[in-house]
């Protein structure tokens, strides 16, 4: 794919998104990730490579040098982020940094030093019986998690021995996420989203992701402790470049739950909604000073993103021809992660994911429950 544009290397689970964001941004996307869905190879150049994070770090390493980003969950390896790094300048968070962040322990000791909301976190043990004892609500959690997955509450169920995990203290609310942008002498809260999460939202699992809405409007109480978390947070892990935190609306009170120090599923969101290239401004937040931001006026309207999942064991079907018929560019379509068609999906794995806009939050929630039902009944056909 021939272009004057600077090369952007994404790697991660589902780089599509990101893609997008380059291509928004002024760069070409080069793009290795688990799926390889027929709309990211109309925009990006895909290299072929499995989950083997080993075989991955080789076909990449045989690259020339350019700089790259890391989605999720590539933020839970940060030895195989290091290594990549040494063949190409890294536009994120380091190594350094993501032993921090990435830490809860680390996170609730910071947020309690600082006057700010924290979850309690403890370590655990099966047999943890004074956790089984309590009457408070704890969710077991991987240390390595991503997306939602493996999250359950505890009820002193025995552990898988191949995996880390701990207990975060559950705080009923509503879902949300916060993007920001860490900069050399500030921090700046680009947007909040409504999280999907799921099955009432389609997701296979009950804490699983399913998809993003804003911005939202939120009361000046909890903008002013977003902001200060923002602002904690990147002193104190020396943040750079674009990173969000997911966290629990309760009483206008921000819980975090976790901290994503890397482009997060909400950015083409609120790109798409505020009309802003940002990862652009993240390269020049990470010292890149020659991508060419597309200028775009602000919409000024919510935009949803929700991503639809096989219910069953399916083959897929041609999804390219609702992609052709969308009429959007192929950066901003209505309908996006496209597998080839007749390849298999297994339950529980995402067929596709679905956009919608609107002027109020309730529109945009109801053309996005039309638009997946489209999805369904064209799969069923």
């Amino acid at each position: 794919m021939p272009t004057s544009h600077p090369s952007l290397l994404i790697l991660g689970a589902s780089t599509r998104a990101a893609a997008a964001s380059a291509i928004r941004a002024g760069f070409a996307p080069v793009c290795a990730d688990r799926f390889g869905d027929e709309d990211l190879r109309r925009i990006a150049t895909v290299v072929a490579v499995d989950n083997d994070l080993h075989r991955t770090l080789e076909a990449v390493k045989a690259l020339p040098p350019m700089p790259w980003i890391y989605i999720g969950s590539l933020e839970n390896d940060s030895k195989f982020i290091a290594s990549v790094s040494e063949r190409h300048p890294l536009f994120g968070n380091p190594r350094e940094v993501l032993r921090k962040v990435r830490d809860p322990f680390w996170l609730e000791r910071t947020l309690r030093t600082h006057d700010l909301p924290a979850l309690r976190v403890r370590s655990v043990r099966s047999s943890d019986e004074g956790v089984q004892a309590t009457s408070e609500s704890w969710l077991l959690k991987p240390h390595r998690g991503g997306g939602g997955c493996r999250i359950a509450v505890w009820s002193g169920q025995t552990l898988p021995t191949s995996e880390r995990f701990y207990l975060q203290e559950q705080r009923l609310g509503t879902p949300m996420s916060a993007l920001f942008i860490g900069r050399q002498d500030a921090v700046e809260l680009i947007g909040v989203c409504e999280q999907l999460i799921g099955p009432t939202a389609g997701a296979p699992t009950e804490f699983g992701y399913a998809g993003s809405i804003g911005p939202i409007a939120v009361s000046d109480r909890t903008r002013e402790l977003l902001q200060r978390l923002g602002g904690t947070l990147t002193r104190e892990a020396q943040l750079r470049g674009l990173f969000g935190i997911d966290f629990i609306l309760a009483d206008d009170i921000p819980w975090l739950v976790e901290l994503n120090p890397r482009y997060t599923a909400s950015v083409e969101v609120l790109e798409r909604a505020l009309g802003r290239a940002l990862l652009a401004e993240h390269a020049s937040a990470c010292g890149h000073r020659t991508a060419t931001v597309r200028e775009r006026p602000a919409p000024s309207r919510i935009v949803g993103k929700q991503i639809v999942y096989a219910t069953k064991d399916l083959t897929a079907p041609p999804l390219d021809r609702l992609f052709e018929a969308d009429g959007h560019a192929p950066e901003s379509p209505l309908i996006a992660d496209i597998p080839a068609s007749g390849s298999r999906i297994a339950a529980g794995w995402p067929i596709c994911t679905v956009f919608a806009e609107s002027e109020t939050l309730t529109g945009c929630r109801e053309r996005l429950a039309a638009r997946a039902q489209m999805v369904t009944q064209f799969r069923v056909l």
